[in-house]
């Protein structure tokens, strides 16, 4: 019985992370064809990034590898892409999430699953944060994510472009993300939705109980 709820627990965590994915993507795709209309989202989710990067600075402050880490993110990472992701986590948590989580027999109160799908959110965005600073620790582990990222994320682009012999204007939302877009980032931002999802889900196990609903 207990294996039997890990083992629901990993599928809504992979599902959360399946669709959050594609639901970057299809944010991507938008950005691509209604660039002029998503200009302003686009602007505040770089305002954002950069607020996010000035209030590490500020925790960081006098902490050399602390600095070296958020050095790292500011050149390395495109906060712009991850803010971006978030939304696609939000809806994916609670669209996804939620309804598979009750869909696969699990024990929580609709109170406890809104709870987790809130808490899932920032847990994914802490969660990125400490795995986009690993590299300046171990870039070597780090390097071997970012070649598996970039690899599904050059796998998806491969299949829009597979898709344009029936979807008009599929090769070119395709090239253009090849130019514009750190796609590995998304990729890393779905594990993490699946990661977060996972061990807020554990949390919950440890210090609550599950009451079956009726």
């Amino acid at each position: 019985m207990a294996v039997r709820g890990w083992l629901r627990r990993l599928v809504v965590s992979l599902g959360i992370g399946t669709f959050s994915y594609a639901f970057m993507i299809a944010i991507m795709v938008l950005s691509v064809l209604y660039d002029k209309q998503m200009e302003p989202l686009i602007t505040v989710a770089f305002r954002i990034g950069h607020g996010l990067l000035a209030y590490i600075d500020s925790l960081v402050s006098g902490s050399h590898w602390g600095q070296v880490a958020a050095n790292h993110l500011r050149e390395r990472v495109n906060m712009t892409h991850v803010v971006l992701s978030l939304p696609a986590i939000l809806v994916a948590t609670f669209l996804i999430g939620i309804p598979l989580n009750r869909l696969l027999g699990g024990t929580r109160t609709a109170l406890q699953r809104v709870v987790i799908a809130f808490l899932s959110v920032p847990a994914t965005l802490v969660l990125a944060v400490a795995l986009f600073t690993f590299n300046a620790f171990l870039p070597e582990a780090y390097g071997s994510l970012l070649r598996f990222a970039d690899w599904v994320w050059q796998s998806s682009l491969n299949a829009l472009t597979a898709a344009g012999d029936t979807v008009p204007g599929v090769r070119k939302v395709a090239n253009a993300a090849r130019q514009g877009f750190s796609g590995h980032h998304f990729v890393i931002m779905a594990i993490c939705s699946m990661v977060a999802s996972f061990l807020i889900n554990a949390i919950f196990v440890a210090t609550t109980e599950a009451r079956r609903e009726s």
